[in-house]
């Protein structure tokens, strides 16, 4: 299925020299697509092979807390439901998610200016506390 898709088949275009998307283990190992190391039949993981997977595994946690954080405060994000048919559903789809990065990042300017940031009268605070159920608590080791 991941050979079907728009990032597989355009990967030259999409990403710029020297640059590869991390991705979980049930992507497939190229140049561009990187997963954690897998344990080799009757054998074990180097330390740099655990060192790099557990570095990965601490990114992969943050970008599902910033999904979280932004999920918590933006309702319409839960479940965006919308039709994706044609590059302007994804463009439209896009601008929605952009709209509610550039606010969520104008409200913790806000909130540091008041003071506020991570603090008990926090939204930032708030949203990840409302999305806690869905946050990845630890990195699972392969």
């Amino acid at each position: 299925a991941f050979q079907s898709t728009h990032v597989f088949q355009n990967h030259g275009t999409l990403l710029g020299n020297n640059h590869w998307i991390w991705a979980d283990s049930a992507y497939p190992l190229e140049p561009w697509c990187i997963p954690p190391f897998k344990k080799p039949p009757n054998g074990a993981l180097t330390s740099n092979q655990k060192s790099f997977n557990t570095t990965l595994s601490r990114v992969r946690v943050q970008v599902e807390h910033t999904f979280a954080a932004l999920k918590g405060r933006f309702q319409s994000l839960q479940e965006l439901r919308h039709p994706m048919q044609n590059e302007n559903d994804l463009q439209y789809i896009s601008y929605w998610v952009i709209c509610c990065v550039i606010l969520h990042n104008m409200i913790i300017r806000f909130e540091e200016h008041q003071g506020i940031f991570g603090g008990t009268g926090s939204t930032n605070g708030w949203a990840l506390r409302n999305q806690g159920a869905n946050l990845i608590s630890s990195p699972e080791p392969e």
